[in-house]
């Protein structure tokens, strides 16, 4: 750990997010607040790991009955914390052998919905809708159009092909019991959706793709235990903490992620994690993806945490920008890492004085895009992202928010331009892929502080998909996020603008 002019700080920090270890522990919420609301009722992720005893064998079972039906295809539809876990095990473990493929739709592109749709076999093909609330618009609309297809293939049958992830009686916990869907899985009521990784939402897909659950959690029992020590230079989550929350108080809140390339996926589920719990009332932490010295430039408002070793890191150091390295010894440790980086948001949302469980501004953005659907409206004209681009200034952050296809060649193309812009401007830019980031990111963006602006791209849809018993197709909710996302960042004061992808620098 080279810390540099960050080190005075984060010891000061680290004594202060010591003494608060055995209060979190006892779950006295007025570490955070004095407000019990979305807090008292949110701990339930300290003893996740440990709980999972508990409903391990009704997960593996599950599971067990899932091959047992001759199951080859699971397509899990889910937003955030129902999703991005579930994505980086099936993208770092794969499949088992004689366990399922697992594809995770997270997206209301109708290319996105298309082509999963085309790529799975119907007659052995498992939906597992996951929401904790059970309201989520895009799961429940990824839902219909799913189940319709179920039905025009198996009839009467169709239910045994869908197996809900959902909190107890939620809409979704009912809407099961009552077309006799199987299961469904329950979540832990008293976990928040991006601390429910280790809770049936991340552990129910972790034994359908034929992970040893126990073996899995091995890593996140052995951080639980580290997380309770008071000595300093033991307790690695709070450090951690402590670090973020130093960053932050001293304008280095832009945190710089150097994964290994086998987990490169975790870092949106840190990204969800970290932007969401600790972007509000004008303070915030910002995860960074995909920047290096070699392709952008370190300022003073930087920060990079980096899991294992890194080339960059002689030349960051070299520079004076803080980096603190962790230790990696391969995905077994996956599950450790998760418990890591909870109790460490959650120690920096004590440091920096805000209830890191609640999200007060995601709402807004949810709000807009009903006015929009119910009012028939769309997009505003596009205007030019000079609007924008000419206002930024060093410790500004600038955000790609492109409402394309996942993995598509389009996406690339958003990550082509924000490479240029790296190139041409002194901030750091992030992509955030909609509707993905209005469950990450997007809490941050309206609740940190007003160093941001925005570029929203929004693709054109060549073919558009129903949503069966809904009075919108694909393509209009997904128009309609946009639009409402645009609103609501107008009404927070963001500097804002919706531009065309031909008036952007590409190469």
């Amino acid at each position: 750990m080279s810390l540099g002019p960050l080190a005075d700080d984060v010891r000061a920090a680290t004594a202060e997010a010591l003494s608060a270890v055995p209060r979190i522990w006892d779950r006295d919420h007025t570490v955070w607040s004095e407000d019990p609301t979305e807090l008292a009722d949110r701990l339930g992720w300290l003893d996740a790991p440990t709980r999972a005893d508990e409903v391990k064998a009704d997960l593996e079972a599950l599971a067990a009955d899932v091959r047992a039906d001759g199951i080859t295809d699971v397509i899990l539809v889910g937003m955030g914390g129902s999703s991005l876990y579930p994505a980086v095990l099936a993208s770092t473990f794969g499949a088992a052998e004689g366990a399922p493929a697992l594809h995770v739709l997270d997206s209301t592109d109708p290319a996105a919905v298309l082509q999963v749709e085309r790529s799975v076999p119907w007659d052995t093909t498992l939906v597992v809708p996951a929401s904790k609330s059970g309201g989520t618009i895009e799961t429940l609309s990824h839902l219909e159009r799913f189940l319709a297809r179920l039905v025009g293939v198996h009839g009467e049958r169709a239910a045994r092909f869908v197996l809900p992830i959902t909190d107890p009686g939620s809409g979704l916990d009912q809407r099961s019991q009552a077309a006799g869907f199987r299961g469904p899985a329950h979540g832990q009521a008293d976990v928040g959706g991006r601390f429910s990784a280790l809770t049936p939402f991340g552990l129910l897909p972790a034994a359908l793709l034929g992970m040893d659950l126990d073996a899995h959690l091995a890593s996140a029992r052995e951080m639980l235990d580290l997380a309770r020590v008071v000595e300093p230079g033991t307790n690695a989550p709070a450090q951690l903490g402590a670090v973020m929350a130093a960053g932050a108080r001293s304008g280095r809140d832009k945190l710089t992620l150097l994964l290994p390339e086998e987990i490169a996926s975790f870092g949106l589920w840190i990204e969800q994690l970290v932007a969401e719990s600790t972007g509000k009332h004008g303070v915030g932490v910002v995860p960074v993806l995909g920047e290096t010295p070699d392709n952008a430039t370190f300022g003073d408002d930087r920060l990079v945490v980096a899991l294992g070793d890194h080339p960059e890191l002689d030349a960051l150091e070299a520079a004076g920008v803080p980096v603190l390295q962790l230790a990696w010894a391969g995905p077994q440790q996956l599950a450790g890492e998760v418990v890591r980086w909870e109790f460490a948001t959650a120690v920096a949302g004590a440091l920096l004085g805000i209830n890191p469980f609640d999200q007060p501004d995601v709402q807004s953005a949810k709000t807009a895009t009903g006015k929009v659907l119910d009012s028939g409206g769309d997009l505003p004209d596009t205007t030019d992202p000079a609007e924008v681009l000419d206002t930024l200034t060093p410790g500004d952050l600038l955000g790609i928010l492109a409402f394309v296809a996942p993995g598509s060649a389009r996406e690339q193309r958003v990550r082509d331009i924000a490479a240029q812009l790296r190139a041409r401007y002194p901030v750091p830019v992030t992509v955030g892929i909609g509707p993905r980031y209005l469950h990450s990111t997007g809490q941050l963006h309206k609740g940190g502080n007003d160093r941001a602006a925005f570029l929203l791209l929004v693709g054109d849809d060549h073919e558009d998909a129903d949503v069966p018993g809904r009075p919108y197709t694909f393509s209009r909710l997904k128009r309609a996020q946009a639009a409402g996302d645009l609103a609501a960042l107008q009404a927070a004061g963001r500097r804002v603008a919706h531009v065309r992808f031909d008036d952007l620098p590409e190469r």
